[in-house]
């Protein structure tokens, strides 16, 4: 210690007897160094170091002219003072501000860290092990303490000086997810009375109080390290239409969901404008409360997420995204948006995370349900479907007054249950705008279908009847038309099997090949291509696998979107290289069903057409969207026909295939065109 110019020290225990313990170092280190010496401690201190400490606070200049009578020799701290008046001591140390006091707070349980880090020059070197800042610790116990000096004792010591260094400054900066550490002045003053482990204060009680004060006007100030970010009000963007025009629809959303008592579901197309729409009803609510204002937005992935962000901040306030943050900042941000809902203040929060995210932080849930009650809080569930998973409604937020689900399908295929939970829970589809009022609104592209008949083989058939009476021996007699309910996890099984079969259909990939080669590979560009994502039945490889193969036989540039990139931030640039044309086609399975948004796209092939329906519905829509010079897309779907469609197999099979394509159909420009689709589709009904 005498030969440093930084002393720093974390313990669990602290007594200023042990000044007299270290007082030739501590003395040398005062009189050598402008530096003052740190001390980050728990609470557990005893009555006279209290009171010591806090006439150091409250009589500072007195006891500074005490010191000077008593204490000092040319003006710095004795030995002997050191070793016969710690009390003294001490109180002069904080008075002179030549020691700096902070406590430890812990979510639950006490600091007990132990070290001591000495810095001279650029070098390091940590004291740490089991012996706390007390003379029992220094002197008396039997302890057992490392010294690491990082410039000599090897790489270890050197990797381990580093970490310990790193771990004080979260710990003294408020970085660390754990602890709270606040000023002397504030934690002598929460910690009176208490004396000992077992009532030490933690950092929910620092909250209250702190809350308390703040409620009172005292202002009391925030813990180091932590700062209230200026009020911000959300507010619809100048020019952005809502009540007329294309997105007058928006305005009617809105005014349903208010009539409704802000509680409900909008089903919205795919270009309809959910985000906005959810936005503007944001403010109306905001606007209306005239108070603090929490919104949670909870998206089903990153990229979503993003594009939740950058919509936030169009309306003015900037978007806390705690999937983005690790663990110490995101408990650090929440502790600073909790301390400007302190007050009656009007301000909005608004944070977009991911529903793996929600369902996983506990923390976060309970910083949610323990906000107060003059916060009006709001969640807008995106892609809303995906919220009625056990995941979800096993911990649903009841924290929210205005609840709002968006989704072009809310309903829960294969769920009932699930979609019953999730409309009491968010309350009623309030209103509908489809794909096809999207259209006539100018708000998406117009679409040309186009449907390629491709025979199912014998051997597929076989196992498609064989899986089919799997199932009627399950007790499921319907068609796969995603209307039926209670199915358990065997029938599910067999259905996932079943579609794989109709999704992988062999003729598919020559069928596929025929139309890109027909195409020609230089006229191939803003292309996507669905492949199945499930598993084949009938034991051959991935799907998707293959059609990369074909691509690369033809000679086209293309990109496969995998699930990992879509939690990237680096994902984006993949999407702008094919907005831009340096790749011709993406192949995906199902990570481009929701909230990407490529707007260039005017070309889709389905190779594997779900039966789920939220699944072509998303899929149609990613082509759809407007772009600058996009008056038409193109959607190619593959139609699966079975060898005998007179079989009640066949024609199970059929329907179901028929269900989709009606609906592509009914919503095209060419539906009645002579070589449209109507004509395939009649021919089918008539066969039926």
């Amino acid at each position: 210690m005498a030969a440093s110019e930084e002393v720093r020290i974390g313990a669990g225990f602290f007594t200023s007897h042990c000044f007299a313990q270290i007082a030739p170092g501590l003395a040398s280190f005062l009189r050598s160094s402008d530096s003052a010496l740190h001390l980050l401690i728990s609470p557990a201190i005893d009555a006279a170091d209290r009171d010591a400490m806090e006439r150091g606070l409250k009589t500072a200049e007195v006891v500074i002219q005490e010191a000077a009578d008593k204490l000092l020799e040319d003006a710095h701290l004795s030995d002997r003072a050191l070793v016969h008046h710690t009390l003294d001591c001490l109180a002069y140390l904080v008075a002179s501000r030549r020691l700096r006091v902070r406590f430890a707070l812990m979510k639950v349980g006490q600091y007990h860290k132990k070290q001591w880090l000495l810095r001279s020059g650029d070098d390091w070197a940590v004291v740490h092990g089991s012996g706390n800042a007390t003379t029992r610790g220094l002197l008396v116990n039997g302890e057992q303490m490392t010294v690491d000096r990082a410039w000599s004792d090897g790489p270890v010591a050197k990797a381990r000086v580093e970490k310990l260094i790193a771990g004080w400054d979260r710990d003294w900066h408020n970085r660390s997810a754990h602890l709270l550490t606040i000023e002397l002045a504030e934690g002598l003053r929460l910690t009176a009375g208490v004396s000992g482990a077992p009532q030490m204060p933690t950092v929910d009680d620092f909250w209250r109080a702190w809350h308390a004060d703040h409620v009172r006007g005292l202002e009391p100030p925030l813990p180091p390290g932590l700062e209230v970010a200026a009020p911000r009000l959300l507010a619809i963007p100048e020019g952005v239409e809502w009540r007329t025009g294309r997105f007058a629809h928006q305005g009617l959303a809105v005014d349903s969901f208010r009539e409704a008592g802000s509680r409900g579901i909008l089903a919205i197309a795919t270009g309809g404008g959910k985000t906005q729409t959810a936005m503007i009803t944001a403010v109306l609510e905001q606007d209306r409360h005239r108070g603090p204002m929490f919104v949670l937005i909870i998206v089903p992935g990153a990229p979503l997420m993003r594009q939740w962000a950058e919509v936030v901040s169009i309306f003015g306030v900037d978007p806390f995204l705690p999937s983005e943050l690790a663990s110490a900042k995101r408990q650090a941000r929440l502790q600073e948006i909790r301390a400007g809902f302190a007050g009656d203040v009007q301000r909005t929060v608004v944070a977009v995370c991911t529903q793996k995210l929600f369902v996983g932080d506990a923390t976060f849930r309970e910083f949610i349900e323990q906000l107060p009650e003059r916060v009006l809080t709001m969640l807008v569930g995106d892609e809303v479907h995906n919220l009625g998973s056990r995941g979800f409604l096993e911990r649903q937020p009841d924290r929210f007054e205005v609840r709002l689900g968006l989704s072009a399908t809310p309903q829960r295929q294969y769920d009932p249950t699930g979609s019953t939970t999730l409309f009491e829970f968010f309350g009623d589809q309030v209103f509908e705008f489809g794909i096809q009022d999207a259209i006539r609104a100018g708000c998406l592209t117009p679409y040309n279908y186009y449907l390629h008949e491709v025979p199912l083989a014998e051997h597929e058939m076989a196992a498609y009847v064989d899986l089919t009476r799997q199932l009627q021996r399950k007790g499921f007699l319907r068609a796969d038309d995603g209307q039926e309910s209670g199915v358990d996890a065997q029938v599910e099984h067999l259905l996932r099997k079943r579609r794989a079969i109709l999704e992988h259909a062999e003729a598919k990939l020559p069928k596929l090949r025929s139309l890109l080669a027909g195409t020609g590979a230089r006229n191939i560009s803003r292309t996507l291509i669905y492949a199945s994502a499930k598993p084949s039945t009938l034991g051959g490889g991935r799907q998707i696998d293959d059609v990369n193969a074909m691509l690369r036989s033809l000679s086209v540039r293309f990109h496969e979107f995998t699930s990992e990139e879509t939690s990237q931030r680096g994902s984006q640039r993949y999407l702008e290289a094919f907005g831009n044309g340096d790749y011709q086609v993406l192949t995906a399975m199902k990570v481009l069903d929701e909230g990407i948004d490529i707007p260039q796209t005017d070309t889709a092939y389905l190779l594997a057409s779900s039966t789920v329906r939220r699944e072509w519905v998303q899929r149609r829509g990613r082509i759809l969207r407007r772009a600058a010079g996009k008056d038409l897309a193109h959607l190619h779907d593959f139609f699966v026909v079975p060898p005998e469609p007179g079989t009640r197999e066949g024609r199970s099979l059929l329907l179901g295939e028929l269900a989709r394509v009606r609906e592509f159909a009914g919503t095209a420009d060419n539906e009645y065109d002579p070589d449209g689709p109507r004509v395939l589709i009649n021919n089918l009904e008539r066969m039926l």
